[in-house]
């Protein structure tokens, strides 16, 4: 009976051991799983976050290549505009050296013009024919030479001679002269601007503005006149463009005997594809663009002006009035013609 009771004790104990055994090599496996799995985790998190880096890497690169970008662009644009105040003040310079020069003529205009007046006052040249012979124009202009070289009359000095207070009287006369000029001017164009005469000799003309007829003529050897007309405004207007744009400036400077001057550069890219398209197209460009040099160099609008059609230049003042005049006969006598009671 104790026999029979302690052998049933053993497998008793030996089939705990071997379910002790068995949960332990499942635990082991679930061990190793959680392991295996946690090792996943951390490697997934470890790609995940070399993930993120590597795209704000490369956010932070195209980021900085777009400031990059601006930043050339900006760049270009003071370049630009540094180039454009490089000749505006080369410009400038030209214009000071021709002011100078100019000056410097109406200085000895107005020297000569008062030992004129002092030699004539004097009695040191004398004109009369009836006392002396009649003196010749190129004598009184030697005479006058020499009162300035000695210093005029009775040895004056050569700034005695001159009257500051007379020059500033005669440059403030000629400004005031040129301003009303400018104001006459500019009332006539407006009065030309109402006036319907298109086939006048003196109308309105834009500055700067390209003349179409050129491309209308090269499209229409190629096409129908409905096609060349669109083809024309559409490669004059790109070339109208070019000219507005106050970075393209296709001239060179050079200087010889007298003070330098600009002149267009033959070896300008640009220009030489437009010479490519034929040389009227290439004349009535360049045309526009040195008149849009002269009357608006920093706005690169066209500008409008008298202009004389007949003899291709500007018209004078004059030359508008006088026409102004016989449009007001030829409709006063239009006005008689049908309204014969009014005379």
């Amino acid at each position: 009976m104790t026999s029979e009771h302690g052998a049933g004790l053993e497998q008793d104990i030996a089939r705990l051991i071997s379910s002790v055994e068995c949960d332990m090599t499942v635990q082991t496996g679930i061990l190793k799983q959680y392991a295996k799995l946690q090792d996943a985790v951390k490697a997934f998190l470890e790609k995940a976050k070399n993930t993120h880096d590597k795209q704000e890497v490369e956010r932070l690169q195209e980021e900085l290549s777009n400031k990059n970008k601006k930043l050339s662009f900006e760049m270009e644009n003071l370049r630009g505009m540094n180039q454009l105040l490089e000749r505006e003040n080369q410009q400038l310079s030209v214009k000071n050296e021709k002011l100078s020069h100019e000056n410097k003529e109406l200085t000895l205009k107005l020297k000569e013009k008062h030992v004129e007046t002092v030699a004539l006052k004097r009695g040191s040249i004398v004109l009369s024919g009836h006392t002396q012979g009649i003196q010749t124009r190129s004598m009184f202009n030697r005479k006058v030479q020499e009162c300035i070289k000695d210093g005029g009359a009775n040895n004056e000095s050569k700034e005695g001679l001159f009257d500051q207070v007379l020059s500033n009287r005669i440059i403030a006369e000629d400004c005031e002269k040129r301003r009303e000029l400018f104001e006459i001017r500019k009332m006539l164009i407006q009065v030309f601007g109402d006036i319907d005469h298109c086939r006048q000799n003196i109308r309105i003309k834009m500055m700067g503005e390209i003349n179409c007829k050129p491309f209308f003529d090269a499209s229409l050897s190629e096409h129908p006149v409905d096609i060349a007309k669109d083809e024309a405004v559409k490669n004059c207007s790109a070339w109208q463009q070019k000219i507005n744009d106050p970075f393209w400036h296709p001239y060179k400077r050079i200087t010889e005997d007298g003070p330098s001057e600009e002149v267009l550069n033959d070896e300008d890219e640009t220009l030489k594809k437009l010479k490519a398209c034929g040389e009227d197209i290439y004349e009535a460009v360049t045309e526009a663009l040195k008149e849009m040099d002269e009357y608006n160099r920093s706005g690169r609008t066209a500008v409008p002006e008298l202009w004389n059609y007949k003899e291709g230049r500007k018209a004078t003042v004059l030359e508008c009035i006088e026409y102004l005049g016989k449009r007001v006969k030829e409709q006063s006598y239009k006005k008689r013609k049908n309204n014969p009671s009014s005379i």
